[in-house]
């Protein structure tokens, strides 16, 4: 080797090493963060979301990935198979479809001479068709993504059916998935590798070695279908970024497919799809401030009352003493509570007199206070202002659940006027279209019930008002689904469940009164009576007491509903009863990541007794969710499919500003969950106290994001 040859090595080499490459956080075919068909160590960023729809023949892969911690992805999707049935006895289906669910964990992040640590598994419950786990490294080295894992079951090679397990019942905790991943034995598997070379900021070429043996699938296209089995296990290809969002791949596959796909993916955020129009905080003017000089305090009261109610905040009241004033308010317009403090804060220190320095501001749910925040009156202007911080502010601001106590501190016990609720709305209503899906059912894959709702409610005093939604069907692809319970009798809770979707015709999706108070010791009590949900009416009573700053919660819940007829609006099947009774609990597991968990221990209405656990995390009032629901189920039920089976789901919650120009309070929640089984039922009613419904707005969230306050 030459002179002018070793000289060149060392500048190519630091080249390499300093070459700015772009992310290599793409998508396997099946939607994890990897090459084609292996993933690396890689995944999306915090809050983050693809969508993908990818053709590998003999198989389709359609799904959503997310990261729901900053060191988790969470990847749910449908793999179709061409050329095997899903059903014999039902042509609408068409091919096999499988439900899977893979997470991976990273558990070092790359450093300057290191590289990334994940670990992962595949469908990792139930039938276990396509069940893996594995360890994987993955480095950058200038333009170049290396990546070399080691993997047991179908990714290493596996033949799975020896881990079957005895039940036949894949929802159950006795299943395949399960027994595959609690094997601690880590041999027999297979090493897999791939290498990215990132060309450019939006092209890659990629290869990799992917060690699956197609061969013993047990849904097998090769074997039953007209497709050839693989001659390699190398795959080569190319993605191509369109856009920050958009990439496209193709790539040749085991030596004799090409494969081709497309996948969208984006970071959480409420720009939104359009631009929000202007939302600037009000000032007043020179003679609006003139207007509030020499009230007495009944005058100022009223005045300040209707100040606030004019940035459209309800059931406004105030009231003054000393150097301090008192505001409640509904809040109709923001999501975020803390926001909506902010804005009518705001408005008081705008007109009220400089020598009230202390402003108490009272959230409610129309009259029933939620919580007060009390702030100095200078200190709010320098945060507005940004003179101060929001570590600052953190530590000058107090929040408090006791808002009784709060008011005592104000009042100082005396006998103060209380101006009367300004903007109060007796009567309400709104028309908003619904979404009703069904997926996998065996008559059809998927199905879609769009119907317009016509919402409406009347107060009839501060705690009691009636609420009500009529629904009809604007257009329907299921109506011909059949319907088959899967228990007899009185155990049959969801066996109807089908035939509430495919009804065509005008139904009553609730129609309740509802009672709704403060309690003892800074408690909350809701009475809920009528029709509760599509499945049931009845009573539910519920009780809830928030503790230790909101840090943790403890209710009580008592429910005794009827099943409601499918095709009267009225209707009810009196032959059996049902009661559930539970102890709900809430904890705060993490600040720093607003992070939430709740559980529902008690009886189910079945008669099944156990436990509901949900976890659930925000951020910029998105929800990501999950839930598990275990009962002693194989002492009640009688069908198989129910015995020991585990009720899950997933659910995302997402603010409808993001699809509109301005503030809207709603959100939209999808989730995905079976319908039909029987475990761990009980009735949905409104406004539940049971606090993973509003985790978002808890006091010590509301202080981490304290910056809401001047937004």
């Amino acid at each position: 080797m030459n002179l002018k040859t070793l000289s060149i090595l060392p500048l190519t080499a630091s080249f390499l090493l300093a070459a700015k490459t772009p992310e290599n956080i793409t998508a396997t075919y099946s939607g994890n963060t990897g090459v084609f068909e292996t993933p690396n160590a890689r995944i999306m960023k915090d809050w983050s979301m693809r969508f993908f729809l990818n053709e590998d023949k003999p198989y389709r892969y359609y799904g959503l990935t997310a990261t729901p911690l900053p060191f988790i992805e969470a990847n749910f999707h449908m793999t179709q198979v061409s050329g095997v049935a899903g059903f014999s006895d039902s042509e609408g289906y068409g091919s096999y479809k499988d439900k899977s669910l893979s997470v991976k964990f990273l558990l070092k992040k790359e450093g300057e001479y290191t590289p990334a640590l994940a670990i992962g598994a595949d469908d990792i419950w139930g039938t276990s068709l396509y069940t893996s786990k594995y360890l994987v490294l993955s480095k950058n080295i200038g333009y170049f993504d290396l990546s070399l894992g080691y993997a047991k079951g179908r990714l290493g090679g596996e033949d799975l059916k020896k881990y079957e397990a005895n039940s036949s019942n894949s929802g159950s905790f006795d299943n395949n998935s399960i027994n595959f991943l609690k094997n601690t034995d880590w041999g027999g598997g297979k090493p897999f590798g791939s290498v990215v070379f990132n060309a450019s900021p939006s092209f890659s070429l990629m290869a990799e070695y992917a060690p699956i043996d197609y061969a013993k699938d047990k849904v097998n296209p090769y074997t039953v279908g007209d497709y050839e089995l693989p001659k390699s296990k190398f795959n080569y290809g190319l993605k191509y970024k369109y856009s920050n969002n958009s990439i496209f791949n193709l790539s040749y596959q085991r030596g004799n497919t090409i494969s081709f796909g497309y996948t969208y993916q984006f970071g959480f955020d409420r720009t939104g799809m359009f631009d929000h129009l202007p939302d600037p905080r009000w000032k007043a003017s020179d003679e609006k401030k003139a207007e509030y000089k020499n009230l007495n305090e009944k005058e100022l009261s009223d005045k300040l009352s209707k100040e606030v109610a004019a940035e459209k905040f309800k059931y406004v009241k105030t009231a003054v003493n000393e150097n301090s004033v008192w505001t409640e308010i509904d809040n109709p317009r923001y999501y975020n509570e803390l926001k909506a403090a902010g804005r009518a804060i705001s408005a008081v220190d705008e007109v009220a007199p400089k020598k009230y320095d202390t402003i108490y501001m009272t959230i409610k749910d129309k009259e029933i206070k939620k919580k007060t925040i009390k702030v100095n009156r200078a200190e709010f202007d320098m945060y507005e202002n940004q003179k101060v911080s929001d570590a600052y502010m953190r530590d000058a601001i107090l929040i408090s659940n006791d808002t009784d106590g709060m008011y005592e501190k104000f009042s100082k016990g005396k006998d103060l006027y209380i101006s009367d609720s300004v903007a109060t709305e007796k009567f309400r209503y709104k028309f908003a279209p619904k979404i009703g899906t069904m997926l996998n059912h065996k008559d059809k894959p998927f199905a879609m019930k769009i119907s317009m709702a016509a919402n409406a409610s009347y107060e009839f005093t501060d705690n009691f008002e009636v609420h009500g939604s009529i629904e009809h069907p604007l257009y329907h692809s299921g109506t011909e689904l059949s319907s088959s319970p899967l228990e007899e009798g009185k155990l049959s809770l969801r066996g109807d469940i089908t035939e509430h979707f495919t009804y065509n015709d005008t139904q009553m999706s609730h129609l309740s009164m509802v009672y709704k108070a403060n309690a003892f010791n800074d408690s909350f009590f809701k009475a809920e009576l009528g029709y509760l949900e599509y499945s049931f009416a009845g009573v539910d009573l519920e009780w809830y007491k928030p503790m230790f700053d909101e840090r943790f919660g403890i209710g009580l819940q008592y429910q005794n509903v009827y099943k409601r007829e499918v095709d009267e609006l009225f209707g009810i099947k009196d032959e059996y009863k049902y009661d559930a009774k539970f102890l709900n609990l809430y904890y705060l597991v993490n600040q720093k990541y607003d992070l939430h968990m709740g559980a529902k221990i008690g009886q189910f209405l079945a008669g099944d007794k156990g436990i509901r656990l949900e976890v659930a995390r925000n951020y910029k009032n998105f929800t990501f969710g999950a839930f598990a629901t275990y009962t002693d189920s194989k002492k009640v039920f009688e069908n198989e499919d129910n015995k020991g089976y585990i009720d899950k789901g997933v659910y995302i919650k997402v603010p409808l500003e993001v699809f509109t120009y301005k503030n809207v309070k709603d959100r939209l929640r999808f989730g995905l969950t079976p319908w039909t089984r029987d475990v761990g039922v009980s009735a949905s009613t409104l406004d539940s106290l049971y606090p993973m419904n509003n985790s978002e707005n808890n006091t010590q969230i509301m202080k981490k994001y304290i910056n809401n306050l001047r937004e």
